[in-house]
């Protein structure tokens, strides 16, 4: 199994609201504190530039966001009040499970994994937004950016090939 380390570790940092910038930088005086803090705002909201050629898709990667874009959809029959707590719950579980199991199984080269991350934070603080059970506008709009994000960063060929159409 090649495990993805920098994914693991930004998978940890993201996901977890008790890792907070006082626990990564313990001792910052609370300028430098604020700072990483926003770094890491910024790392989520300021993804990567996108490359000249995009970068080649692994299968765990198009299998996860195929997982990613089917909680999605699932999730926006929440704008219409159309979901109750327990399908919300069971749509961030399968959120952080499809990001779990694209880091575990990640076979990117180094440079398109580092541009994976900011997608995958954004993902992991969607789930973890829903994981209470209420829907919510702004995480279905966080997991909308980067399912738009994610063609112009990766090769998939099948991406814009509708889950009902015959593959």
């Amino acid at each position: 199994m090649n495990l993805c380390l920098p994914c693991v570790f930004v998978a940890l940092l993201m996901a977890s609201p008790a890792l907070s910038v006082a626990a990564r930088v313990p001792n910052a005086p609370p300028a430098e504190a604020a700072m990483h803090e926003s770094h890491d705002t910024a790392a989520v909201q300021d993804l990567a530039a996108v490359p000249e050629v995009r970068w080649a898709s692994d299968a765990p990667l198009r299998e996860g966001m195929r997982r990613v874009r089917a909680a999605t959809e699932a999730l926006s029959h929440g704008a219409h009040g159309r979901l109750d707590v327990a399908q919300v719950h069971a749509i961030a579980s399968e959120l952080e499970a499809a990001v779990q199991d694209m880091i575990a199984r990640c076979q990117l080269l180094p440079e398109p994994d580092a541009g994976l991350h900011p997608l995958l934070a954004s993902v992991l603080q969607a789930s973890a937004t829903l994981a209470g059970g209420d829907f919510d506008a702004d995480a279905l709009a966080k997991l909308e950016a980067v399912l738009a994000r994610y063609p112009a960063l990766f090769e998939d060929a099948d991406w814009g090939v509708s889950r009902s159409d015959p593959a």
